[in-house]
């Protein structure tokens, strides 16, 4: 009888070896011994065991901030009322067209529609602007040689005179809804503060983004764009490019 005694390696995991043979059956040799032979593990299997062993720490290490989920949803709500009042505008101005060309009819609450809407349309998409960068900016100070300490001081002074532009149209819009209120329009019958309260609400929306806006800036790596936030219909590869002069 010849015995065979087999050594593991210094670099064998004997936990490792454990798992192999139990899903191995053993081979039996001419000679009478029972050897454990490790099968090799398909890229499948590696890639599956090692999601399933990082899986609780990726669930642990990112927590679920709900100030950025309640800023995804309301940028989300301006997206989609932007897209239904340009509809409404082109709507309003097609119909005001063709009744006048073709069936002769007035229509005064087509122009009273559009205004409307074009109105909060445009406060809408100043906001929606405000969160991705898109209004027009001055990168001579990209070219300064000054630190990153120059930067965040540019940035800030903007952010404040962004910020105190808005808190006026807050303001004074807020004022003007008393007067607006006691108009009404002829052709819809309502009252003129439904057009007037588009300024103090879009402002509003304006305002957070824009702290938003400047809180990402500073946290953001120097290579990195901080404001890339979808647009629905849009394609995920477009190439955008903001405002600058």
């Amino acid at each position: 009888m010849v015995s065979v005694t087999l050594s593991p390696s210094p670099h064998f995991d004997s936990s490792a070896a454990s798992t192999l043979s139990s899903d191995t059956p053993p081979l039996t040799g001419a000679i009478g011994t029972s050897i454990a032979k490790e099968r090799p593990i398909d890229a499948d299997t590696q890639i599956g065991r090692a999601r399933e062993a990082d899986a609780p720490v990726a669930q642990a290490t990112t927590p679920r901030n709900p100030v950025d989920k309640a800023l995804k949803a309301l940028d989300l709500l301006l997206q989609v009322a932007a897209v239904i009042l340009l509809g409404m505008v082109t709507f309003s101005v097609s119909w005001q067209v063709i009744a006048r060309y073709v069936t002769s009819v007035s229509t005064p609450w087509t122009v009273e529609l559009a205004s409307i809407s074009f109105v909060w349309l445009a406060m809408f998409a100043i906001a929606l602007g405000v969160r991705r960068g898109r209004h027009m900016v001055l990168d001579i100070w990209e070219y300064i040689r000054g630190g990153r300490w120059l930067t965040v001081l540019i940035d800030t002074v903007a952010a404040l005179i962004v910020a105190g532009v808005l808190l006026a149209l807050v303001w004074f819009g807020f004022e003007a809804l008393g007067p607006a209120f006691r108009r009404t329009m002829p052709g819809l019958g309502i009252s003129y503060g439904f057009l007037a309260l588009a300024v103090p609400v879009g402002s509003i929306f304006a305002l957070i983004f824009a702290i938003e806006a400047w809180w990402r800036v500073q946290r953001a790596k120097p290579d990195e764009d901080p404001l890339a936030f979808p647009v629905i219909f849009q394609p995920a590869d477009t190439v955008i490019i903001k405002g600058e002069i």
